[in-house]
């Protein structure tokens, strides 16, 4: 990824005010680049990869700058609002960006200086979709409408026909838990609305322009640890930060399940194709036309960046269903969506997409979810753990291990994520017969991307590395398209392994199999241990 117009290895060194002509709506920031150059700011849709001394169009790997460190927050709505110029350590508040608001609190014996435009970032702006709408009064409620069926287990988020949420945010499951978390969670929405509270109240005109110091207000995010670096003075003891690289223990005051209703998710049709989250792009470098408006017509481009690490204390569940349908109606494709976009152009834009635009439509992708989750599709699996469970309450069999597993995220591959965007999991228990160790797999395929059988195998040795094994297996199933690797099971369990097919079911039917189905299953399995 490069920008357009900017020198190979710039460094970001300082970020200004928000600014926009009287006679346009298209928002800009004001960047000081290193070395100086023609280019001094951007629009607003790059905000999600602007974080100070980052360096832009590098032409090899960059290590981060500044020092890192870790800080609890105890109430970030206690912290006090100062200009950076009120910073002691010298190299900062000499800078031309001294006015721009930061947070100032105090942690460990040590005072920290908080850009506010960076906190924000971090927490919301990770694509440019939504760091646009948050300059809109009530955007929220332009694009998305909002129906709480109960407070604590379940809400419904209808996306609005006329919303430009990107189609790759409707399919991804990490991008769809952090935007029901700004929707749902009353702290974090007071939040986002603040942004375009803060400019009408306290941006200013002057002949040509609206100019505007970004300023928010944050949610209390009480026992949120950050991860940052940036400029530690040890003599002052003050620590200016750079960058937040990572966000953790983040409590969601939201319904535990939360279903996105999209009328651009129809319902599969027999012979149609599904829809896969789009890959990361590949080939020809992308350039960044900071100038230009994209096409409405062209495939939307996803933008992998530096990411945030975000990890959910108490991570919700969010599933995309079609306009319409219940809750079975979680397989569909999206309307003019193709499994793999044909990015042949070098230039594309992340700006609002137009009829007079003429470039591809690109977004970014800066959220890496580490939240523990994988327990949150532990239903998938009901009818293989009523089979298991039914198994070691035979005479001469004692579970030993279970757990439910994501398959990797892999570039390049999709098989990871079920059709609706969530995630692909494993099932993986352990048992002893006889002195015997053995493992039973299952794998998540209730998309009927492809059947898998039951998968059981005989452990080769007392000290075989189950851990190491399935990992290796995981990636093997993500590459190899959801097939059991039959060579590499040969070679490390020789014919110490067998495949036990499921009872005759649809694919919504696995999970509530009737009581016999599971007992022959049980059956089954019970006579091929080896």
């Amino acid at each position: 990824m490069k920008f357009k117009g900017v020198e190979n290895n710039s460094v970001i060194r300082e970020i200004g005010s928000l600014f926009r002509r009287h006679d346009g709506s298209d928002w800009h920031i004001n960047v000081k680049l290193a070395p100086g150059q023609k280019k001094q700011h951007f629009g607003i849709s790059q905000i999600p990869v602007l974080a100070r001394r980052r360096v832009v169009n590098a032409t090899e790997q960059q290590r981060p700058a500044g020092f890192q460190s870790r800080v609890v927050i105890e109430n970030a709505r206690h912290w006090r609002t100062e200009p950076i110029e009120a910073c002691p350590i010298p190299v900062v508040n000499r800078q031309d960006d001294g006015q721009q608001w930061c947070f100032n609190f105090e942690f460990g014996g040590t005072q920290y200086y908080l850009p506010q435009l960076e906190f924000a970032r971090v927490l919301f702006f990770h694509h440019a979709y939504i760091t646009r709408l948050a300059l809109i009064p009530n955007g929220l409620s332009q694009e998305f409408d909002v129906q709480r069926i109960d407070k604590l287990s379940k809400a419904l988020v209808n996306i609005l026909p006329t919303c430009t949420l990107p189609l790759y945010v409707r399919g991804d499951y990490a991008l769809r838990r952090l935007l029901a978390w700004i929707l749902l969670d009353d702290e974090a929405r007071l939040s986002f609305e603040s942004v375009a509270r803060y400019q009408l109240q306290n941006g200013y005109d002057t002949d040509k322009y609206r100019l505007w110091r970004f300023q928010f207000e944050p949610p209390p995010l009480a026992g949120v640890e950050l991860t940052i670096r940036g400029h530690y003075d040890q003599e002052r003891k003050a620590f200016f930060v750079y960058e937040i690289y990572g966000v953790s223990n983040l409590s969601c005051d939201c319904p535990a399940y939360v279903d996105f209703v999209d009328p651009r998710f129809a319902e599969r049709r027999a012979g149609q194709g599904r829809a896969v989250r789009p890959g990361p792009q590949s080939g020809p470098e992308l350039e960044i036309d900071d100038e230009q408006e994209p096409d409405v017509d062209h495939t939307e481009i996803r933008i992998e960046t530096l990411a945030v690490a975000f990890e959910f204390a108490n991570p919700i569940q969010t599933t995309r269903i079609g306009k319409g349908k219940g809750q079975t109606g979680r397989l569909g494709q999206e309307e003019g969506s193709s499994d793999s976009p044909e990015n042949t152009g070098l230039e594309v834009s992340t700006d609002e997409a137009s009829t007079q635009g003429t470039l591809p439509s690109a977004d970014y992708d800066g959220l890496e979810d580490k939240s523990e989750d994988a327990s949150l599709y532990a239903d998938k699996f009901k009818a293989f753990n009523t089979m298991v469970q039914q198994l070691i309450g035979l005479p001469g069999y004692h579970h030993l291990h279970k757990e439910i597993r994501k398959l990797p995220n892999m570039e390049g591959y999709s098989k990871h994520l079920l059709a609706d965007g969530t995630p692909r999991c494993l099932a993986f228990h352990r048992i002893q017969n006889d002195g015997q160790v053995y493992a039973l797999i299952e794998v998540d395929t209730s998309d009927n991307k492809n059947r898998l059988s039951t998968l059981l195998l005989k452990s080769p040795s007392m000290l075989f590395n189950w851990e190491q094994f399935i990992k290796e297996l995981e990636i093997r199933l993500v590459k190899g398209s959801l097939v059991w690797p039959k060579i590499y099971l040969k070679r490390t369990f020789a014919s110490g392994y067998k495949r036990i097919s499921h009872p005759s079911s649809t694919s919504k039917e696995k999970s509530i199999l009737n009581i016999e189905s599971i007992t022959r299953w049980t059956n089954r399995v019970s006579e091929s241990f080896l």
